[in-house]
Protein backbone atom coordinates (compact mmCIF):
# COMPACT_ATOMS: atom_id res chain seq x y z
CA UNK A 1 0.00 0.00 0.00
CA UNK A 2 1.48 3.27 -0.71
CA UNK A 3 0.27 6.49 1.03
CA UNK A 4 0.52 8.96 -1.61
CA UNK A 5 -1.14 12.52 -0.15
CA UNK A 6 -3.52 15.16 -2.56
CA UNK A 7 -6.65 15.15 -3.74
CA UNK A 8 -8.97 13.24 -5.78
CA UNK A 9 -10.92 14.26 -8.66
CA UNK A 10 -14.22 13.10 -6.53
CA UNK A 11 -13.11 15.50 -3.21
CA UNK A 12 -12.42 18.55 -5.79
CA UNK A 13 -15.73 18.39 -7.56
CA UNK A 14 -17.33 18.20 -4.04
CA UNK A 15 -15.77 21.33 -2.37
CA UNK A 16 -16.65 23.54 -5.61
CA UNK A 17 -19.76 21.99 -5.73
CA UNK A 18 -20.56 23.42 -2.24
CA UNK A 19 -18.63 26.89 -3.36
CA UNK A 20 -21.32 27.18 -6.12
CA UNK A 21 -24.23 26.82 -3.98
CA UNK A 22 -22.64 29.15 -0.97
CA UNK A 23 -22.16 31.92 -3.96
CA UNK A 24 -25.25 31.56 -5.65
CA UNK A 25 -27.12 31.99 -2.26
CA UNK A 26 -25.02 34.70 -0.88
CA UNK A 27 -27.28 37.30 -3.00
CA UNK A 28 -30.22 35.98 -1.88
CA UNK A 29 -29.47 36.27 1.85
CA UNK A 30 -27.97 39.66 1.82
CA UNK A 31 -31.42 41.23 -0.51
CA UNK A 32 -33.51 39.59 2.15
CA UNK A 33 -31.29 41.66 4.55
CA UNK A 34 -31.55 44.67 2.68
CA UNK A 35 -35.74 44.46 2.38
CA UNK A 36 -35.30 44.18 5.71
CA UNK A 37 -33.90 47.06 7.01
CA UNK A 38 -35.55 48.91 4.53
CA UNK A 39 -38.83 49.12 7.25
CA UNK A 40 -36.85 49.03 10.29
CA UNK A 41 -35.49 52.44 8.85
CA UNK A 42 -39.07 53.99 8.36
CA UNK A 43 -40.00 52.87 11.84
CA UNK A 44 -36.41 54.14 13.70
CA UNK A 45 -37.30 57.58 11.25
CA UNK A 46 -41.17 58.06 12.57
CA UNK A 47 -39.86 57.14 16.40
CA UNK A 48 -37.32 59.87 16.07
CA UNK A 49 -39.39 62.21 14.83
CA UNK A 50 -42.03 61.76 17.56
CA UNK A 51 -39.25 61.86 20.02
CA UNK A 52 -38.25 65.54 18.87
CA UNK A 53 -42.37 66.66 17.51
CA UNK A 54 -43.01 65.75 21.79
CA UNK A 55 -39.70 67.53 22.96
CA UNK A 56 -41.01 70.64 21.21
CA UNK A 57 -44.38 70.09 22.42
CA UNK A 58 -43.28 70.02 26.00
CA UNK A 59 -40.80 73.27 25.26
CA UNK A 60 -43.83 75.18 23.77
CA UNK A 61 -45.58 78.51 25.40
CA UNK A 62 -47.97 78.84 22.62
CA UNK A 63 -49.20 76.25 20.15
CA UNK A 64 -51.17 77.30 17.43
CA UNK A 65 -52.92 74.83 14.79
CA UNK A 66 -53.55 75.73 11.04
CA UNK A 67 -54.06 74.15 7.86
CA UNK A 68 -51.48 71.73 7.24
CA UNK A 69 -49.11 73.20 9.88
CA UNK A 70 -48.42 73.61 13.66
CA UNK A 71 -46.44 76.34 15.13
CA UNK A 72 -44.78 76.38 18.29
CA UNK A 73 -43.85 78.93 20.03
CA UNK A 74 -40.47 78.28 22.24
CA UNK A 75 -39.38 80.22 25.87
CA UNK A 76 -36.96 82.73 23.23
CA UNK A 77 -39.74 83.66 21.16
CA UNK A 78 -38.88 81.01 18.19
CA UNK A 79 -41.65 79.90 16.84
CA UNK A 80 -41.04 76.07 15.13
CA UNK A 81 -43.40 75.33 12.04
CA UNK A 82 -44.07 72.06 11.33
CA UNK A 83 -45.97 71.36 7.58
CA UNK A 84 -46.54 69.01 5.42
CA UNK A 85 -44.15 69.32 2.41
CA UNK A 86 -44.90 67.04 -0.37
CA UNK A 87 -44.32 63.65 0.49
CA UNK A 88 -42.15 64.74 4.02
CA UNK A 89 -42.54 66.92 7.05
CA UNK A 90 -40.26 69.47 7.25
CA UNK A 91 -39.25 71.46 10.19
CA UNK A 92 -38.94 75.32 9.63
CA UNK A 93 -37.80 78.02 12.51
CA UNK A 94 -38.88 81.39 11.97
CA UNK A 95 -40.10 80.44 8.49
CA UNK A 96 -36.55 80.25 7.71
CA UNK A 97 -34.44 77.23 6.87
CA UNK A 98 -35.72 73.73 5.43
CA UNK A 99 -35.26 70.36 7.42
CA UNK A 100 -36.91 67.21 6.75
CA UNK A 101 -37.70 65.37 9.64
CA UNK A 102 -40.03 63.04 8.68
CA UNK A 103 -40.15 60.92 5.05
CA UNK A 104 -42.78 58.99 2.84
CA UNK A 105 -46.24 59.76 4.43
CA UNK A 106 -49.67 59.82 2.66
CA UNK A 107 -50.52 62.81 5.05
CA UNK A 108 -50.63 63.82 8.76
CA UNK A 109 -52.63 65.61 10.74
CA UNK A 110 -52.70 67.08 14.47
CA UNK A 111 -55.36 67.61 17.14
CA UNK A 112 -55.39 70.15 20.19
CA UNK A 113 -57.06 69.30 23.31
CA UNK A 114 -56.17 71.50 25.98
CA UNK A 115 -52.72 71.21 26.65
CA UNK A 116 -52.62 67.81 24.85
CA UNK A 117 -51.52 67.79 21.03
CA UNK A 118 -52.19 63.95 19.45
CA UNK A 119 -50.05 63.65 15.83
CA UNK A 120 -51.11 61.34 13.33
CA UNK A 121 -49.03 60.42 10.38
CA UNK A 122 -49.98 57.98 7.64
CA UNK A 123 -46.72 56.35 6.28
CA UNK A 124 -46.47 55.05 2.82
CA UNK A 125 -46.08 52.22 3.73
CA UNK A 126 -49.86 52.13 4.90
CA UNK A 127 -49.01 52.18 8.53
CA UNK A 128 -50.58 54.49 10.82
CA UNK A 129 -48.71 55.89 13.74
CA UNK A 130 -49.95 57.68 16.37
CA UNK A 131 -48.37 59.98 19.37
CA UNK A 132 -49.81 61.79 22.69
CA UNK A 133 -48.07 64.63 23.79
CA UNK A 134 -48.32 67.37 26.54
CA UNK A 135 -47.52 70.86 26.65
CA UNK A 136 -45.68 71.67 30.05
CA UNK A 137 -45.19 75.63 30.06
Amino acid sequence: MSSEKGITLLELMLTLTILLAIIWTLPLLMSAAIQNSGADFQQEETRLFFHLFSKEVREATQIILSKGSIELTKKDGAIVKYERYGSSIRRRVNNTGHEIVLQNIRDFTVQISGRRVMIEVDLNNGNTEKQVSFQMS
